[in-house]
C-alpha cells in the first residue's frame, strides 16, 4: 500500500536523471528519463532480468536573489538562485517473472539553492558553485534489496562543484563535486526476525568526470550513508548503511535531449545487534534516454 502511494505520487508530478557528468543535483533542470536495464546479483534470482526504468526531477517555483558583495561563492561574490519544491524520483518495473513495481525512491526537500561565482576566475582549477538543500526526505523500497522501506531526514545537504581545465580553450576538462549531509534514518528489511532499525547518521556523495565538448564524458559517482551511534561501540545498535556506486558514459545530442549509459551496484546493511548484520546488494546496467528543460 505505501509504495502504491509513492507511485502515485511520482507520477503524477512527473517522474533522478543521471547527473550531467559531475554536476550534483541539477536542481535548476527539471527533466524526464527512461531506460531499460538488466539487474543480476539479487539475493532472490526471480529479481534478476529485464527492467523499465522511469525517472526525472521537477521543482515547482523558483526565484533569482539580490546581488551581493558579502554573499560569497569561491570566494567571489555571487548572486543566488532559490528552488521550492525539489522532487527527484525513480521508478524500477521487472520485465521478468511478473514482479511488477520493485523499487521506488522519492527525493523531496523544501528548499534549494545554487550560489554561482558572478564573475569567472581565471585558475586552472576552480569551484563552479556551491549548493544547499534544507528540510530533505528520502524514501526507498527495495525488493531486490528485501528493503521494505528506508526514510532518510536530511537537516541539511550542502556541497560544492568544481572544475579543472589547463586551457579554456581546450575541449578536455575534469569536473567533480561533493555533497555532505547529516539526520536521521529508519528502515526495516523484509527479511523476517529483523526489527526495524532507527539512528542518526552522516552521508557523502562525490563524482568526478572527464568531458569532451564534442564525444561526451566519462564520469563515476558515489553515494554513502553511515548510521553511527553515540553508545558504548559493542552496543551501538540498531544501525543501517545504505551505498550507490555507478559509472557512466554521457553523450548530450541538444540542450534538451541526452543518452547515458550506466553501470550500477546498490547495497544496503542492516544491523540490529542481536542478530548477524545483513547485506544486501544488485548490479544492473542501463541505458537511459532523457529530456530536460
Amino acid at each position: 500500500m505505501v509504495k502504491k502511494l509513492f507511485s502515485l505520487l511520482i507520477v503524477f508530478v512527473l517522474c533522478p536523471v543521471s547527473p550531467a557528468f559531475a554536476e550534483l543535483w541539477v536542481i535548476s533542470e527539471k527533466s524526464f528519463g527512461a531506460a531499460i536495464a538488466y539487474e543480476e546479483k539479487t539475493t532472490d534470482p526471480k529479481f534478476e532480468g529485464a527492467k523499465l526504468f522511469l525517472d526525472g526531477s521537477y521543482y515547482f517555483k523558483s526565484e533569482v536573489g539580490e546581488f551581493s558583495e558579502k554573499r560569497k561563492c569561491c570566494t567571489l561574490p555571487s548572486q543566488p538562485e532559490y528552488f521550492y519544491g525539489v522532487l527527484d524520483a525513480q521508478l524500477r518495473f521487472g520485465l521478468e517473472e511478473d514482479t511488477g513495481l520493485e523499487y521506488v525512491m522519492l527525493d523531496f526537500a523544501a528548499m534549494g539553492a545554487i550560489y554561482k561565482p558572478s564573475i569567472e576566475s581565471e585558475k586552472d582549477l576552480r569551484a563552479t558553485g556551491d549548493m544547499l538543500k534544507l528540510g530533505a526526505v528520502r524514501v526507498i523500497t527495495d525488493d531486490p534489496l528485501e528493503v521494505d522501506y528506508y526514510l532518510e531526514l536530511s537537516l541539511f545537504r550542502a556541497g560544492r562543484n568544481g572544475i579543472y581545465q589547463w586551457d579554456k580553450k581546450s575541449s578536455h576538462a575534469f569536473t567533480g563535486g561533493v555533497q555532505l549531509w547529516t539526520g536521521w534514518a529508519w528502515a526495516e528489511t523484509k527479511v523476517s526476525g529483523y526489527t526495524d532499525v532507527s539512528n542518526p547518521f552522516v552521508g557523502i556523495n562525490f563524482n568526478l568526470a572527464w568531458e569532451h565538448d564534442n564525444w561526451g564524458g566519462v564520469y563515476m559517482e558515489n553515494r554513502f550513508v553511515n548510521g553511527f551511534s553515540f553508545s558504548n561501540p559493542s552496543r551501538g545498535h540498531p544501525m543501517v548503511r545504505e551505498a550507490r556506486v555507478a559509472f557512466g558514459y554521457l553523450k548530450e545530442f541538444t540542450d534538451s535531449v541526452a543518452l547515458d549509459i550506466i553501470f550500477e551496484k546498490k547495497s544496503f546493511y542492516f544491523d540490529e545487534g542481536g542478530l548477524p548484520g545483513l547485506y544486501r546488494m544488485s548490479r544492473s546496467a542501463a541505458v537511459d534516454l532523457s529530456y530536460r528543460w
